[in-house]
């Protein structure tokens, strides 16, 4: 009998809730005088850390912080004299803080982003779901695992038709990256209509989805 070889692409999907949000925000300024808007860009920027570190601080009775990790990403400064038809402009002066905050309390993550949304000077930026490295390595594993099992789910139906015995002969991974986390952009307001009054935010976390997906080929004989 002819040698044949039988390929196929074997998938799976795990869906887990998510363990970590990371609020992404800046504190920005523009002016005609630059020493000033840095000046009010960096004032704004300490006061929003140390409001940030006294609020979410860890709980008198020795619990796990709501706060997981916060920082500066980025600083920058420029001057733009001009509008985009070349037209001189009043408030040529620009400054910009960038912070990331990552929380597992998201109660505390969404006091955070009402409280930021009015806070001067402060548009947030994003917000990534996301779960803890362990738990993403283990849910990786178990996907890569189902994914093998549908290849050999699959080859095992052909076989079945074919009428011969099927076995391993190559095992590929595709390289994609199993770990794929939701990501919800958030606009700076939140109004149902314009002069109204806001609504409460609704920040449902996102699912995050697992993947493998991975080539195998089989010997039938």
């Amino acid at each position: 009998m002819a040698p044949l070889q039988i390929i196929v692409t074997g998938k799976s999907s795990i869906t887990h809730a998510p363990e970590r949000g990371t609020l992404s925000f800046s504190v920005k300024g523009t002016g005609h005088e630059q020493e000033k808007v840095a000046k009010e860009v960096a004032t704004s920027s300490i006061n929003l850390q140390h409001w940030i570190k006294s609020t979410f601080d860890p709980l008198a009775n020795g619990s796990e912080p709501p706060l997981v990790n916060f920082s500066s990403t980025s600083i920058r400064t420029w001057t733009k004299s001009t509008d985009r038809h070349d037209q001189p402009v009043s408030n040529p002066h620009h400054a910009s803080i960038s912070f990331k905050a990552v929380f597992r309390d998201f109660a505390k993550l969404n006091h955070a982003i009402e409280e930021l949304l009015a806070y001067p000077k402060v548009e947030i930026d994003g917000l990534n779901w996301t779960l803890t490295d362990e738990t993403g390595r283990r849910l990786a594993s178990d996907a890569r695992k189902l994914a093998l099992r549908d290849a050999i789910q699959q080859a095992e139906d052909y076989s079945e038709v074919i009428g011969r015995d099927v076995a391993v002969a190559e095992i590929a991974d595709n390289g994609a990256s199993p770990y794929r986390a939701q990501r919800h952009m958030m606009a700076a307001s939140y109004g149902s209509q314009s002069g109204e009054d806001p609504l409460p935010l609704d920040l449902t976390p996102q699912d995050i989805d697992v993947e493998s997906n991975v080539s195998v080929t089989f010997r039938a004989e």
